[in-house]
């Protein structure tokens, strides 16, 4: 009997050991998709027997949330007073930029209320061919350059971090703003702006929609638009090369049969769309394409009895301009707290109010021209955004796209 009792004894022994080796099931998970923010804990958790051990997948609890929250945001606070203390000790803010005095007048305005220390030396309207050269010459000397630069010209962009002449600085707005956006670490987008359709509605009455159209308006009589036509050089000009880039990456060689007939009106070829605006309005030129709409809206509802003017329905490209800080600022504070104020929803409003396209999801009810009202007018699928390409960073493959553009456009 007693050796039944110490047989039983160890049985049971061994299935208990058994028991304590054997692995825990694994918890279903329930946790909130892989973008949501992270639950709090329940508050039944904290009454919980403080002897048993936290679940692997449990959230961390509301209290030590906050108090992370607290910690990050008063770090962020803190940083955001000190760039302002220490812009108070700068001169004034130099910023290069392609657009115009009047697009910038209601952000200028409304930054400078908010910092009225910081003078503004806003180079206004260079050509986006002008900026990257200007800046790389004036830095090299020493001598006094941007703090800021505002351009398109995506290869120059490009090119400017390859130098290492970009600096990653995080904005205070990041957290709002889409991830398309974000161009590169410290580059971030101010607008996305149109290229579009203009006419003389003396000349073509019943308007053009598309360069389909605009096709086929020459090919029915070439004589009557013989250098009626207005566009970029896509040979000299960053962003006419870049518009007509994008456009046929979305057409492929449909596109260039279009262009093909558009050439045959031997097309007046510009390097700003305020001179192309100004002759449509003249009736010196019929129909304009690529032309910016920054441009052109400005001059409505005057110009409203003389020109027309259309989203491309076939493919409108979107300039879409970048902004980052340079490595030679001499004034780095002030110009953190302008792109800060762009990124902005006040910004971003100010700029749209100034003819620029807003992009920020928070003022698509607010601002008076949007990145969705775009969207709507032609389809988010009919929309070519520049953005940086590695193949347009080729210099043989940018050199063969010219090519066959100048043979069309300027043989």
């Amino acid at each position: 009997m007693k050796k039944f009792a110490l047989f039983a004894m160890l049985v049971l022994a061994v299935v208990v050991l058994a028991a304590a080796c054997a692995p825990a099931p694994t918890p279903v998970p329930t946790a909130a998709p892989p973008t949501a923010a992270p639950k709090p804990a329940s508050s039944s958790s904290s009454v919980a027997s403080s002897s048993a051990a936290p679940a692997p997948t449990a959230a961390p609890s509301s209290s030590a949330a906050s108090s992370s929250a607290v910690s990050s945001s008063a770090a962020s606070s803190a940083a955001a007073s000190n760039v302002v203390e220490e812009s108070k000790k700068e001169n004034a803010l130099v910023v290069y930029s392609i657009m115009s005095a009047s697009n910038w007048k209601p952000v200028i305005e409304g930054f400078s209320k908010k910092y009225p220390w910081i003078k503004v030396e806003n180079v206004a309207d260079l050509s986006s061919n002008e900026i990257f050269p200007r800046y790389y010459s004036e830095s090299a000397s020493k001598a006094k350059t941007a703090d800021l630069i505002i351009t398109t010209n995506p290869d120059g962009w490009q090119d400017f971090i390859a130098k290492g002449e970009s600096v990653a600085y995080k904005s205070t707005e990041d957290a709002a703003l889409p991830a398309w956006s974000k161009l590169a670490p410290g580059i971030y987008t101010v607008s996305s702006d149109p290229l579009i359709l203009i006419w003389n509605k003396q000349a073509v009455p019943n308007g053009v929609k598309s360069l389909a159209d605009l096709a086929a308006l020459i090919d029915k009589d070439p004589a009557k638009f013989q250098g009626k036509i207005t566009t970029y050089d896509a040979e000299t000009n960053a962003t006419g090369f870049a518009a007509n880039w994008f456009w046929m990456k979305k057409k492929g060689e449909d596109g260039w049969k279009i262009f093909e007939s558009i050439a045959k009106a031997k097309p007046k070829l510009g390097s700003g769309a305020g001179a192309m605006v100004d002759d449509t309005l003249s009736g010196a030129i019929s129909v304009g394409y690529f032309v910016s709409g920054i441009n052109a809206y400005p001059k409505y509802p005057a110009a409203e009895p003389v020109m027309g003017n259309a989203m491309i329905a076939d493919v409108t490209p979107l300039i879409v301009r970048g902004m980052g800080l340079t490595k030679s600022a001499k004034n780095s504070n002030s110009a953190k707290l302008m792109m800060d104020y762009i990124l902005s929803q006040e910004g971003q409003l100010a700029f749209a109010e100034g003819g620029l396209t807003a992009y920020r999801p928070d003022v698509a009810d607010k601002a008076k021209l949007h990145l969705n009202k775009l969207s709507a007018a032609v389809g988010e699928q009919n929309l070519a955004p520049f953005y940086f390409d590695k193949d347009i960073a080729d210099p043989a493959k940018v050199a063969e796209f010219k090519a066959r553009w100048k043979k069309l456009f300027k043989p």
